[in-house]
């Protein structure tokens, strides 16, 4: 794929994920974006951390026809 090609799609991608729209590529699969709340995170040591909520980019790839 041309270069062009692929950083318009990741322009594309990333704007309407940015307004919380989900985003389906034929042949490729979709990205949303999912809110993580706050959390609590135990860690080896047996400390606790509290973690701070955010926003994740999720890929769910196409699934094949056999």
């Amino acid at each position: 794929m041309d270069n062009k090609v692929i950083k318009a799609l990741r322009d594309i991608v990333r704007e309407e994920l940015i307004k919380r729209n989900s985003v389906e590529v034929e042949g490729l699969g979709r990205f949303e974006m999912t809110h993580r709340k706050q959390h609590q995170k135990k860690m080896e040591d047996g400390q606790v951390l509290m973690m701070p909520p955010r926003n994740l980019v999720t890929f769910s790839p196409e699934k094949k026809a056999v």
